[in-house]
């Protein structure tokens, strides 16, 4: 008697191990993401910067010039010329950039101070300041005094290059703070100078 007696015979559409039935009814096993896929879904979940409507407007109260929320493309609807031009006629206004991406500013006039907060690759020319530049949380900046600017201070901010006017040169200081990639570029003689400036300061306690 064959071993086989009795048994049915298998029909072609129960031959699992056929191709076309091959991991059917089974559970594929579950595989980690490698750290490329998890790089990737962490990339295309990242939110856009929330940017609110851009602004350009001088507020009585408080003296300030307020440019906010502004990039190239929005500065192009206001200015034919992609460059927003602020004329002080008080030494009491301040100007303030705030959230701007690829600005470019220029202030024609003596005036209070400057504040440029949370922008990138932005821009400023700009005459006599009686007070100070003030740069916290911006990356990539750009500015050029024409007249005479006594204090810029430096916060939290990383590529930054100042063109000093001769007039500045002698008067300028420069407080900064948990900032790096910093220069200063100013005339000497015929020559342009340009220097790093300094990222941290070391402080000793001497005796007596």
């Amino acid at each position: 008697t064959s071993a086989a007696t009795g048994l049915k015979k298998v029909t072609k559409d129960q031959q699992t191990w056929r191709k076309e039935f091959k991991g059917a009814g089974e559970e594929k096993p579950v595989v980690a993401p490698t750290f490329a896929e998890k790089k990737k879904a962490t990339a295309a979940t990242k939110k856009t910067p929330i940017r609110g409507p851009p602004v350009f407007e001088y507020r009585a109260r408080g003296f300030k010039w307020a440019i906010e929320n502004h990039t190239k493309e929005t500065v192009k609807e206001v200015s034919p010329d992609g460059i927003l031009h602020v004329e002080i006629s008080d030494p009491k206004q301040q100007v303030y950039l705030y959230n701007c991406d690829e600005v470019t500013v220029k202030v024609t006039g003596k005036f209070k101070s400057l504040v440029i907060d949370t922008c990138t690759k932005c821009a400023a020319v700009y005459d006599t300041l009686i007070s100070s530049t003030e740069m916290v949380n911006c990356k990539r900046l750009q500015l050029q005094v024409t007249g005479i600017c006594p204090v810029f201070t430096i916060d939290k901010t990383v590529g930054l290059l100042v063109w000093l006017s001769k007039e500045s040169v002698s008067v300028s200081s420069f407080t900064t703070s948990l900032s790096s990639e910093m220069n200063v570029s100013y005339p000497d003689g015929e020559d342009q100078k340009e220097i790093p400036i300094p990222e941290q300061f070391v402080h000793k306690v001497g005796n007596g």
